[in-house]
């Protein structure tokens, strides 16, 4: 069942080389028609194409054959252990696809379905890895549900926590190292323990064993080269990033991915090269067919015109906003509330939060230092003092950022930015840090306390997964 064809149709899928994909599987056809990793593999070709361009008509042509190929795997005798695990696989892959386009009854259904088999599997086939792969990824999925979502685990009772799976996708990442049958499950392994570690506490020593892992692979797969990027953004390395940007083979053919022209537009904003982050954030708007990041864009593209003193192109482009694009996400919410009041930012304060992003740190601090308190308004100082204390945390002088975070809280409390909550948040993880778990479990509880409606489920997820380690250690 595992053999050349099948590993490298594998790996071309995984670095989004469908159509070399795609050969392997036609030949394997023509070799071992009867080999069930055909259907799982063209599964996972279309399960990836729909979630990376979110094209729902894509996404609506595509589910119908999901069926079909379900039974293909049902041929399998019962003693197989690859029959329950491809098929909670695929129920997975479209429980995934279905939530992202909103179909949550559908989409809880099929979790459970997956969670089901594979659990039933692993109990029958204890030392199959590939088992602990997908476990891994759902327990995670089940710990990251936010409160508004709690509603599909009560509906299909399934329990699962971040550090359950973290530790399932360990195992089976160092079993795989030392196992020529499952080597070439590594690079799906490694994908998704970069994605938890950078969503949820983006750890600088993680980032660096995780770049070490991919960068042999960055001339031949965009997925691994996507991740690495990702990596950088989350951790203030945005030179690497761009550098890495530039070295991306456009002769290969890769599956369309216009999400990356977004980070390359981010990543220009970051370092103020406002007329490029335009041009790929309108590179971005143009191909992309999904709804995630529109809104954002649009922003983004406003911020960059009032970087450059034109405030009537800032208007004009904040009212696109409204627009185009859903609310699905933190960053389309954010950018719909501030397209609604019409509130135009202070322009040395968002040249500090881009810098900063960026990993600019010291002309961050710099400009900060210059603007005056007395010029600025309540949320404004709130956001001067936020700042300050994330540039002193990069910085790794914990005191100062401690002093800024706190004084966050004490003022921005009262307004609904997102300020003082990430400052609590900011606030657990360093003291999580210094082991001081008693005032670790404070700041995280301050954070979901607090009354705030910018970036609302994300922070509080990432409070609730704090809360969790503290309680656990």
């Amino acid at each position: 069942m595992i053999n050349e064809n099948v590993k490298e149709a594998y790996s071309n899928i995984l670095s989004l080389r469908f159509d070399e994909a795609m050969k392997r599987i036609q030949a394997e056809k023509i070799i071992n028609p009867t080999n069930v990793f055909i259907p799982y593999l063209e599964n996972y070709i279309d399960f990836l194409k729909v979630t990376i361009s979110e094209d729902e008509y894509l996404f609506d042509s595509i589910e119908r054959k999901v069926s079909t190929r379900i039974n293909e795997v049902k041929k399998l005798n019962d003693t197989s252990r690859f029959k329950n695990y491809f098929i909670g696989n695929i129920n997975l892959q479209w429980a995934t696809a279905n939530l992202k386009f909103g179909n949550y009854a559908t989409g809880a259904i099929k979790i459970n379905r997956a969670y089901r088999l594979l659990e039933e599997n692993n109990r029958e086939f204890p030392d199959f890895i590939p088992n602990s792969i997908t476990l891994g990824v759902l327990h995670i999925m089940i710990g990251l549900v936010p409160d508004s979502y709690s509603w599909i685990l009560d509906l299909i009772s399934i329990k699962g926590t971040v550090a359950q799976g973290q530790k399932e996708l360990i195992k089976a990442y160092e079993v795989c190292q030392n196992n020529p049958d499952y080597d070439f499950l590594e690079d799906e392994i490694l994908f998704y323990m970069g994605m938890v570690n950078l969503n949820l506490n983006p750890d600088p020593e993680f980032t660096d064993y995780l770049i070490s892992k991919l960068k042999d692979s960055y001339g031949r797969n965009l997925m691994n080269t996507y991740l690495a990027i990702n990596a950088m953004m989350k951790n203030g390395r945005n030179e690497e990033a761009l550098e890495l940007f530039a070295t991306i083979d456009k002769t290969i053919n890769y599956y369309p991915f216009y999400y990356l022209d977004y980070l390359h537009g981010e990543c220009f904003l970051r370092n103020l090269k406002t007329s490029m982050a335009v041009k790929e954030y309108h590179k971005f708007l143009v191909n992309f067919k999904g709804q995630n990041y529109i809104k954002d864009s649009w922003q983004k593209i406003a911020w960059a015109e009032l970087l450059d003193n034109d405030t009537a192109s800032y208007l004009k482009n904040m009212q696109q906003v409204l627009n185009y694009g859903k609310v699905n996400i933190d960053a389309d919410k954010s950018a719909e509330k501030a397209a609604k009041n019409g509130d135009i930012p202070n322009i040395e304060l968002l040249k500090c939060r881009l810098l900063f992003d960026g990993g600019y740190y010291k002309e961050a601090q710099k400009i900060l230092n210059a603007i005056k308190d007395d010029e600025l308004s309540l949320a404004e100082k709130v956001e001067k003092n936020y700042r300050l204390g994330r540039i002193a945390h990069s910085l790794n002088n914990w005191k100062d950022a401690k002093n800024y975070y706190n004084l966050t809280i004490e003022t921005g409390s009262v307004i609904p930015q997102y300020y003082a909550a990430n400052a609590a948040l900011k606030l657990g993880n360093i003291y999580e840090i210094e082991h001081d778990s008693t005032r670790a479990t404070y700041y995280y509880n301050v954070c979901l306390d607090l009354d705030f409606n910018e970036y609302r489920n994300s922070i509080r997820v990432k409070a609730k997964q704090g809360l969790k380690r503290v309680n656990d250690n």
